[in-house]
C-alpha cells in the first residue's frame, strides 16, 4: 500500500505479489481491461449502482494486525470523548479549568487529532462558567492545525484571534503560523510575517522564529530565501545558533554553492558554536560531487575531494563529542543484554536536502513553548535530553555516518569518475540535455525518446514519491540496460538529492519529475506505457477528516490511465501504518473494475510483510534502526 513521504518496494522483475499489515503491508493489482461484471459490493439506489467500499471490519478479520489497530482507534477515541467530558464538568477554578482545556488542545494537536483538538477548544466557552480562550488556547490550536497541513483553518484561526481583544499573538503564535506558512512552500509570503506584521504588531521574532523559516528554506531548496532569512535575523539583532548555521549550510550544499557553504562553516566556527554530524555530512556529500573546485576555508585553499575527506574526519569527531552514539551501537548493546532506555521516534533525518530538527514541542499553555531544543553538538545533550532525544540525535549520528559512508565510497572511485561527475554537477539539472533529465513543474506529456531517455524502447517502470531517492536508484542501477525508471516526487529538496545519487551511479535510464503525484500521473506520464508504478511508505493522512491523501480514486484513476493493459501492468502500495493500508485497501475495493488483487485467489488484497528481494532504502533503513 502507497504513499509518499518515504520509499521502497522491491522486487526485480514484475512476478511479485502484495503486502499489507501490522508493520509493512504491501499490495500489487493489475489493471483490469473492461469492467468487471460482477462487482464485488454494491447497493442499488433510484437508477444508479454504487459499490461500497470493504469494511473496517471485514479487513480487521483478514489480519491480526489490522485489528489491533482498529481496536486501538476506537480506544484511542472513546478516551478522547472521556478527556472532553471531565473538562467540562471539572470542579476547579476558572484558571485551572482553562489550562487543563488548553493542555487538551495541545496534546490532541501533537497526537494529530485535529477534530478533537477542535472540540476541546469549542468547549472551552461551555459549561456553567463560560470561559474565554486564551493566547495559549489559541496557539494551541493554530499548530494543531499547522500540524497536520491545515493552512486555511489555520489562517481563519489567526484572523479570528486578532480580533479578540483576551488573545494577543506573542511570538510564539507567529513563529506557528510561519511555519504553517514556509512549510507549504510560501517562503516569502512567511518572511513578510517576520519583517512586516511581528514588526506592526510590537512583536519580535525569536531565533526559533527564523530556524523554522531557515528549515523550510532547506525543504524547498530556497538558497535565495535562506539568503533573505540570515540578513533579517542579523538586521534584528538576532544572533543564529547552530540549528540556524546548519539549514543555512545545507540550503547551500543543496544549490551546489560550495563555497558558500564552507564561508558558512566558518561563520559558525568563528561564533564559537559547534557544528552536528549532520552539517559536517552534508558538506562532505556536496563537496565529493565538485572535485573541480578549488574553496578557500581555514586559511588554505583546498579542492573538493579534500574538503569532502575533512568534513568526513569532522562528521566522526562530532557524533564522538556528542556521546549520544548510534542506532547500531544501541543495537549490539541490546544484543548483549546491556539494558536500552530510547524509545523510538518516526523522523526521517539526513541528507543535505534534509529539514529534519530534533522533535518539537508544540506551544505550551503555560510557558508559551519556549522550549529549546537540545543541541546535538553539546557533549551533556545526550544525557539531559529525553528518551526521544536521545533516540532522535542516535538516528542522526547514524544517517550522518551513513552519508560519510557514501561520500568515502564515491571518492575512492578514482579521478576519471570523480572528473565526470564534477562535470554533470557543473552543468546542473537540465531536462532538455544530461545524464538524468529534470522536468520541474506542469507541462506537457513527456516524449520518453526526446524528454526522457536515449533509449525509449525499453519497459517503463515509476515511483511515485521518491522521496531521498535512494530506492529509485538503486532499482534504476539494476535494471541499467533493462527498464527505464520515472521519479516523482514533489519537494525540490528531495528532486536535487535523487539527482545527485542518479549522477553519481551514472544511471541513464532514470529521469525526474518534480510535481503533485495526481497531476504529473495524470498529465505528464504517456497513458498506457508504464509496466509498474510503485508507491512506497506513503505520508498517511494527516488526520482522520483530512481530505490530503495520496491514495484516492483519482490516484487510482491516474494510475490506470498510464498502466498498460496487456496484463503486464501493476501498481504496488507498501505501507507500515496499518490505519492508510486499510483506506487504499477500501479504496481498491471500489476500484474493481480498474485493478483486480494479485494475491491468490483474490481472498485478501494485501500481504504482511515485504519480499528480501523488494530493494531497500533510506527511510526503510531508518524504520528498521527507529524500531529496535
Amino acid at each position: 500500500l502507497g504513499g509518499d513521504e518515504g520509499h521502497r518496494d522491491g522486487d526485480g522483475d514484475g512476478d511479485e505479489t502484495t503486502t499489507a499489515a501490522e508493520k509493512r503491508a504491501r499490495t500489487s493489482a493489475p489493471p483490469s481491461k473492461p469492467p468487471r461484471s460482477t462487482p464485488p459490493l454494491s447497493t442499488s439506489g433510484r437508477g444508479t449502482t454504487r459499490i461500497e467500499p470493504v469494511s473496517y471490519g471485514a479487513l480487521a478479520a483478514l489480519d491480526e494486525g489490522m485489528a489491533r489497530n482498529v481496536k486501538a482507534n476506537r480506544k484511542r477515541a472513546r478516551d478522547a470523548q472521556t478527556l472532553l467530558k471531565r473538562a467540562v464538568n471539572l470542579k476547579q477554578s476558572d484558571e485551572e479549568r482553562l489550562k487543563f482545556f488548553n493542555r487538551l488542545v495541545k496534546d490532541f494537536g501533537n497526537d494529530k487529532q485535529l477534530g478533537f483538538a477542535e472540540e476541546a477548544f469549542r468547549r472551552i466557552a461551555e459549561g456553567p462558567r463560560k470561559l474565554r480562550p486564551n493566547v495559549y488556547s489559541y496557539t494551541n490550536l493554530l499548530n494543531a492545525c499547522v500540524r497536520v497541513g491545515e493552512l486555511q483553518r489555520a489562517r481563519d484561526l489567526f484572523e479570528r484571534m486578532k480580533k479578540d481583544d483576551a488573545a494577543t499573538p506573542n511570538e510564539v503564535t507567529y513563529t506557528v503560523l510561519v511555519k504553517g506558512l514556509a512549510q507549504e512552500g510560501l517562503l516569502d509570503e512567511a518572511a513578510d510575517v517576520i519583517e512586516c506584521d511581528m514588526p506592526r504588531a510590537g512583536v519580535t521574532p525569536n531565533v526559533r522564529t527564523f530556524s523554522t523559516l531557515l528549515r523550510n528554506c532547506v525543504r524547498h531548496a530556497d538558497a535565495s530565501a535562506a539568503r533573505r532569512c540570515f540578513q533579517t535575523m542579523r538586521d534584528s539583532d538576532v544572533a543564529p545558533d547552530a540549528a540556524s548555521f546548519d539549514y543555512l549550510v545545507k540550503t547551500r550544499c543543496a544549490a551546489n554553492d560550495i563555497a558558500g557553504a564552507w564561508a558558512a562553516l566558518e561563520e559558525l566556527e568563528a561564533q564559537g558554536l559547534d557544528p552536528s554530524p549532520q552539517t559536517h555530512a552534508a558538506l562532505a556529500t556536496a563537496s565529493s560531487l565538485r572535485c573541480d573546485l578549488l574553496v578557500k576555508y581555514d586559511g588554505e585553499e583546498l579542492n573538493g575531494g579534500d574538503l569532502a575527506r575533512r568534513a568526513c574526519d569532522a562528521a566522526r569527531r562530532a557524533v564522538d563529542a556528542n556521546g549520544a552514539g548510534t542506532v547500531e551501537g544501541q543495537r549490539e548493546e541490546n544484543n548483549s543484554g546491556i539494558a536500552i532506555t530510547g524509545g523510538s521516534v518516526g523522523v526521517g533525518v539526513g541528507g543535505y536536502g534534509s529539514d529534519s530538527d530534533a522533535p518539537a514541542a508544540a506551544p505550551d499553555d503555560d510557558d508559551a513553548a519556549k522550549t529549546k531544543t537540545p543541541p546535538s553538538s553539546a557533549p551533556t545533550a545526550a544525557v539531559d535530553a529525553s528518551k526521544s532525544v536521545r533516540q532522535f540525535l542516535r538516528l542522526r549520528n547514524s544517517d550522518a555516518l551513513r552519508q560519510v559512508a557514501d561520500a568515502e565510497a564515491f571518492l575512492a572511485k578514482g579521478d576519471d569518475v570523480l572528473r565526470a561527475v564534477a562535470r554533470d554537477i557543473a552543468d546542473g539539472m537540465r531536462a532538455e540535455r544530461g545524464r538524468v533529465r529534470v522536468h520541474d513543474g506542469p507541462g506537457a506529456e513527456l516524449r520518453l525518446g526526446v524528454d526522457a531517455f536515449d533509449d525509449a524502447s525499453l519497459p517503463v517502470r515509476v515511483e511515485v514519491c521518491s522521496g531521498h531517492g535512494d530506492w529509485v536508484t538503486s532499482r534504476a542501477a539494476a535494471d541499467a540496460t533493462r527498464r527505464n525508471w520515472l521519479a516523482i516526487e514533489m519537494r525540490k529538496n528531495r528532486v536535487a538529492m535523487t539527482w545527485h545519487k542518479a549522477i553519481r551511479r551514472r544511471l541513464t535510464n532514470l529521469a525526474l519529475l518534480r510535481g503533485t503525484a495526481h497531476e504529473t500521473l495524470s498529465t505528464r506520464v504517456p497513458a498506457d506505457r508504464v509496466e509498474e508504478i510503485h508507491v512506497n511508505y506513503p505520508d498517511p493522512p494527516e488526520w482522520v477528516g483530512s481530505s490530503q491523501c495520496l491514495v484516492d480514486r483519482a490516484f487510482l484513476e491516474a494510475c490506470h490511465r498510464a498502466l498498460k493493459k496487456d496484463g503486464t501492468g501493476h501498481v504496488t502500495f507498501v505501507t507500515d501504518d496499518p490505519t492508510y493500508a486499510m483506506r487504499m485497501c477500501r479504496e481498491l475495493s471500489v476500484a474493481a473494475g480498474m485493478f483486480a488483487p494479485t494475491e491468490e485467489g483474490g481472498a485478501r488484497p494485501f500481504r504482511a510483510g515485504v519480499p528480501e528481494d523488494y530493494g531497500g532504502s533510506y527511510f526503510d533503513a531508518m524504520w528498521t534502526n527507529g524500531n529496535l
